[in-house]
Parts: C-alpha cells; sequence; structure tokens
C-alpha cells in the first residue's frame, strides 16, 4: 500500500519554505536571474545545514566537517562519500552531476519536453535550461510541497525565455492535468524524490509512461540495497532508509512494471556517486515506455 509519513511531507513542506525564503531575498532585489539566486543558495548549503533546534524549529546550522581547514578560509580538505558499496575520502568538492547527466541524455535523441517529478523549486530544470539544455525545450516540474511549486514558479516568472510550467504532483497519487502538453517524446527524470515515499503505488511506472507516445525515465534514486548488498556503505544505507521510514519498494515495484509489459527496463547502475550524504548513494535506473 502507497505510503509516507506525514512527518516526512511536514518536514520537506517547511524545508523548502526556508529555502524559499532564503531566495526572495535575492529575487526580491532585482538584479539576479534564476540561476544566481539558485547559486547563492548553493553557497549557502555547502556550508551549512537544515536541521531541528531543541525547539523542533527547522534552523540553519554550520556545517561541522572532521577534514584538515585550509589556512585562508574555513573550507575542509576532504569530505566522506561513498561509491560501490564503499565509505570514501574525496576532495571537499568532489560531486557526482545528475544534471550533466540529464542534459547529455537529451543530446543524443530528440525530445519535445523534459519532466522533473519531486522537483523542489525548480534548480535542476534551471540548471539544465542554463547548461545546454535549450531554449527549444519544454520544461514541466512536478513537486508535493506548496512552497516548492510557489518559488518554483517565481524563478520562473524571471525567465522569459524558458517554456516552464510547474504543479502539484503527489508520488502516492501520481496523475497529470490533461490541460498539460508534453508533446510526443518526453524525458522524465527523478533525483532523490522517491526516497521519502516509504511505498510507492504498484501504477506509479504505468502513469508515468503514458504523459506521451513515447516516454524515458532516468532515475537517480538510492535504491541500491534494494537488489544488492556491495558492501559496508550499502548496509549503512538500508539501515538508514528503515530508521527514517524511507522507501524500500521501488526496486520491487520497477522489477514487476517491467514484468506487467507497462514499461521495458533499460539499464540500471548501482551506488554510483559521490553524493554529499555516504548514507544515501545514488543507484541509477533507466526505462522507457513499450
Amino acid at each position: 500500500m502507497a505510503h509516507q509519513d506525514k512527518k516526512w511531507q511536514n518536514f520537506y513542506e517547511k524545508a523548502w519554505s526556508i529555502r524559499a525564503e532564503f531566495m526572495s531575498e535575492f529575487l526580491n532585489g532585482g538584479g539576479y536571474n534564476a540561476l544566481q539566486i539558485i547559486g547563492e543558495l548553493d553557497k549557502k548549503e555547502r556550508l551549512n545545514h537544515l536541521g531541528a533546534d531543541e525547539n523542533g524549529d527547522l534552523k540553519w546550522h554550520k556545517a561541522s566537517s572532521p577534514s584538515q581547514k585550509f589556512n585562508f578560509a574555513n573550507i575542509p580538505h576532504n569530505k566522506i562519500t561513498s561509491l560501490n558499496g564503499l565509505n570514501i575520502l574525496v576532495p571537499f568538492y568532489t560531486n557526482t552531476s545528475v544534471v550533466n547527466m540529464i542534459i547529455d541524455a537529451l543530446s543524443f535523441e530528440h525530445y519535445d519536453s523534459i519532466v522533473e517529478l519531486g522537483c523542489g523549486y525548480g534548480q535542476n530544470l534551471f540548471k539544465i535550461f542554463y547548461n545546454g539544455g535549450g531554449v527549444d525545450l519544454k520544461y514541466f516540474g512536478g513537486e508535493f510541497t506548496k512552497s516548492g511549486v510557489e518559488m518554483a514558479r517565481k524563478l520562473a516568472n524571471i525567465e522569459p525565455n524558458m517554456k516552464a510550467e510547474f504543479f502539484h504532483f503527489n508520488h502516492l497519487k501520481p496523475k497529470f492535468d490533461k490541460k498539460f502538453d508534453f508533446g510526443e517524446r518526453v524525458l522524465v527524470f527523478t533525483c532523490h524524490t522517491i526516497e521519502q515515499v516509504r511505498e510507492i503505488p504498484d501504477n506509479w511506472f504505468k502513469v508515468v509512461a503514458n504523459i506521451a507516445p513515447f516516454v524515458r525515465c532516468i532515475h537517480a534514486e538510492p535504491f541500491g540495497f534494494q537488489i544488492a548488498s556491495l558492501g559496508e556503505a550499502s548496509q549503512n544505507h538500508k539501515e538508514y532508509f528503515i530508521k527514517n521510514g524511507w522507501n524500500l519498494n521501488f526496486a520491487k515495484t520497477l522489477k514487476k512494471a517491467g514484468e506487467n509489459g507497462d514499461i521495458i527496463i533499460e539499464d540500471a547502475l548501482l551506488e554510483y556517486s559521490c553524493g554529499t550524504d555516504p548514507f544515501n548513494p545514488t543507484s541509477i535506473a533507466v526505462w522507457r515506455s513499450v
């Protein structure tokens, strides 16, 4: 049965609201484009994180790091991440770019639109637009939180050359308004958004596969432990998800959709990332409509 704990729905509503408040300072001040505003938030979050205080309120906290710091600035040398089931030490600025992966995927075939499901305030879509996605492509973002959708729309309003629309989307009850014209060929992607949904519904993939005549979907989601344990990081990942009540049925539901003939699974790669959280490594799954 599809399920997501209310505490996580509330957490992300508050978290996006706080981020939106921070970005609004730059939006209201004028002179910034959407990518610059998103860049200000990225800069904030590299060395700070949102965490609950003693009263349970979300606040910005300076991120702690066991790494040595540079002499000229309070910037860590290294960070702990994970790759292929192993915890590893890498330079602080090492990150796997899902955005660049999506941009490159767009370049190999023609697509009329790109859709991110669980897009937050749309940062990935704006980065794709500015870094090679193209002005002819239509950009769509589905997001559960009201604060995320509102902020994404505000950013889109200052980008007249970007054909973007943002709408409410619930992974527990996936559906799409018929007013949206996605075109004939659509690239859909998700990035660490299904992770917070304990169980996605059996029809999730079938619904998404039917939004256009041809749909390809790329999932950058932390599901690797659901398929195989590659090492210590995989086990830590599994325990972390069970503790948080996060997703445990993505891989099973994906496989079932393939067996039912709802989709054709094209590729998968487990724990393929050097992300910011060693307990939450990204895996990749790619499928297309039948």
